[in-house]
């Protein structure tokens, strides 16, 4: 059984499975290159599949404190706003500030004695050994180190494959503003997403001070800087979604800020572990935004690796089921992104009207399928197979 465990990078899912991995009476220390444990204010939304895990490992009540349930979602046209389809969500479905969902990981983290080490980048490790090079200088030893630092992850490079991050050909533009600035439609309060030609925007609460979070996605081959601290230009951003419904562009108009970024994807490795160092999140499966799924896959994976390590003698034997079964639901999630992300920025009328009719007939299925996975249950069927 393992002793102690180093986690690389304080991000959503370093710090979800530094959590659980103490729950179980594992030593955990977290190194994380920046000063402070500090996100970007934006949205995330997080669905069943992963707020039953939450819910298993004692995150949900804190998470929800500081959340907003939206308890239902539009899908509307991008002119007047007309809705194609509606659907009802229960609680299980919430939406959060990432400031707000990163802070509250970390202090419940550090209150059952979890370590964050900050300023402390990584400069090499040993897989074999589980040694790591602090940016001090520092070597320590562990049983197991967890790879968690996002998509554009050198460790995964240097010591698990050479594949590096590509462009999408999508630019996402993001900002924030306050709930009195939202469009005047019925159900405004709710998850909103509107279908455009050849884009798509997203809006709901995010539960922090009455903010409320949009999102809106364009296909644009001139841009491809990641980083979501690139303030962009209003007037550019509304001159890419003009002539969409004017209230919507009256909200994007009252954000005080506009950040502007490119959209990357990276394809799954062969293997998402190797010797003593395992890949989890973005630095394992980083995908598309389209489905809202990057953040529970994270959640997942965190789960799944405290849940197959408790009580197991024999490590190895866990992570080869780690592998097993994250590279698998990973990889379609990419492959079920990378579509979504076809099917709402289409540009031709004649296949806009027949997404739209598709809407109509499978989304409240394709939504349900999406959000009842159960993790716990296939963990258990991993288990039970000898």
């Amino acid at each position: 059984m393992l002793s102690n465990v180093a986690v690389i990078g304080a991000g959503v899912s370093g710090l979800t499975a530094g959590y659980a991995l103490r729950k179980i009476g594992t030593e955990v220390d977290i190194f994380e290159r920046s000063e402070s444990i500090k996100e970007f204010g934006a949205g995330i939304t997080l669905s069943k599949n992963a707020t039953i895990l939450l819910q298993e490992i004692g995150l949900m009540e804190s998470l929800s404190s500081v959340g907003h349930h939206p308890m239902g979602s539009y899908i509307r046209d991008y002119k007047k706003a007309k809705v194609i389809k509606s659907k009802t969500f229960d609680k299980n479905f919430i939406t959060l500030d990432r400031r707000d969902l990163v802070a509250t990981l970390a202090t419940r983290y550090e209150e059952i004695g979890g370590s964050i080490n900050l300023e402390s980048e990584i400069k090499s490790i040993d897989p074999v050994a589980g040694e790591i090079l602090v940016s001090n200088q520092e070597k320590k030893t562990y049983d197991l180190i967890l790879i968690c630092d996002g998509i554009q992850s050198s460790l995964r490079e240097s010591y698990f494959d050479n594949q590096k991050p590509q462009f999408t050909n999508y630019v996402a533009w993001r900002g924030m503003t306050t709930i009195e600035n939202l469009p005047k439609f019925e159900g405004n309060d709710k998850v909103n997403v509107y279908y455009g030609p050849g884009g798509h925007c997203v809006h709901y609460p995010t539960g922090r001070e009455n903010l409320i979070n949009f999102i809106a996605i364009e296909h644009n081959e001139t841009w491809s800087e990641e980083s979501w601290k690139t303030e962009g230009s209003k007037s550019e951003f509304l001159n890419c979604f003009k002539g969409w419904n004017e209230d919507l562009l009256a909200m994007f108009n009252s954000a005080q800020e506009i950040y502007k970024w490119g959209i990357f994807e990276r394809a799954l490795p062969k293997t998402l572990y190797r010797d003593k160092c395992v890949l989890l999140g973005d630095a394992a499966h980083p995908m598309v935004p389209f489905l809202g799924q990057g953040g529970c896959l994270a959640i997942e994976d965190a789960y799944s690796l405290m849940s197959l390590l408790k009580g197991e003698e024999d490590t190895n034997k866990a992570l080869q089921q780690y592998d097993q079964l994250r590279n698998s639901r990973g990889s379609w999630i990419q492959k079920r992104s990378k579509f979504q992300g076809i099917f709402n920025h289409v540009s031709n009328p004649l296949l806009a009207t027949t997404r739209n009719f598709v809407t109509k007939l499978i989304m409240n299925s394709s939504v349900n399928k999406l959000h009842s996975y159960n993790l716990i249950k296939e963990i258990s069927k991993v288990k039970a197979y000898k």
